[in-house]
């Protein structure tokens, strides 16, 4: 492995592990990346090619350890990308503007994007579960039943956070909110 390639062997266990726990370290990744799938992708494949450069080690750990190193590295390279730069907080209203729909006068999509913004700005404020459930719901648009697999959560509990979220959202954004009243996401504790 000097020259940076690894063997056949090597690739072949560690294309196995990719494919077991892949999955689960992207909607972690999406988590840390505030609901950038580019960006969890990109971490999932950094966090990968470490596990690549540390495999010798890694073989002879238990698959819980390796799975464990491999979520820690993935957190580890979020947040080196967080303390380099600001692009990770800017992409969020642009993420909110590619995702549109529907073309809207410009009255109403002012009104539109100011609404969702404060709408996101609740969100971020949100406890660290309630956050990555709201996100993972109203952002990438996974069912109940997926989140509580990515998050390691019970859907009863993926229920709460999402009653709870929104329940605060109605609160703090009053009359002026894209949240409907009536929705039936979620269920109170």
């Amino acid at each position: 492995m000097s020259d940076g390639r690894i063997s056949t062997r090597d690739a072949a266990e560690l294309a196995a592990f990719f494919a077991a726990c892949a999955g689960d370290l992207f909607g972690y990744g999406c988590v840390l990346a505030r609901g950038d799938r580019a960006e969890a992708d990109d971490l999932v494949q950094a966090a990968f090619a470490s596990a690549g450069q540390a495999w010798p080690t890694l073989r002879g750990m238990a698959e819980e350890q390796r799975r464990d190193w491999l979520r820690r590295t993935l957190a580890n390279i979020a947040v080196s990308r967080l303390r380099r730069g600001a692009a990770l907080r800017d992409r969020l209203p642009r993420i909110e503007v590619r995702s549109r729909k529907v073309e809207a006068d410009p009255l109403e999509e002012t009104f539109s994007t100011a609404s969702l913004e404060r709408c996101w700005q609740a969100i971020i404020q949100m406890p660290e579960q309630q956050y990555a459930v709201a996100l993972l719901r109203w952002q990438l648009d996974m069912k109940e039943a997926e989140i509580a697999t990515v998050l390691g959560m019970t859907g009863k509990t993926v229920s709460t956070h999402l009653y709870r979220a929104r329940r605060k959202l109605l609160a703090q954004l009053g009359p002026d909110h894209p949240v409907t009243p009536g929705g039936q996401e979620g269920t109170p504790p």
